[in-house]
């Protein structure tokens, strides 16, 4: 059976993966949910774009992980 890392949903699933709740996103980058919405609003940080379901915000774990390697290279 596999293991799903915390915060991750495993519910949805798809060709990108499952999927991270908003606050698993706050917890990975050590960031509050204002800076979340600051980042989505930037479009220079190229963040990727929410998926919503039922006014909660989720994102492709998969998305995820490419923003956060784009960060590393970019510093």
């Amino acid at each position: 059976m596999d293991t799903l890392q915390p915060g991750v949903t495993g519910r949805a699933t798809s060709e990108n993966g499952p999927l991270l709740p908003a606050r698993a996103v706050w917890e990975r980058f050590g960031i509050c949910d204002r800076t979340l919405d600051r980042w989505l609003e930037s479009p220079r940080l190229n963040f990727p774009r929410a998926i919503v379901v039922n006014r909660r915000r989720y994102w492709y774990l998969a998305e995820i992980e490419d923003f956060a390697r784009a960060l590393k290279s970019a510093a």
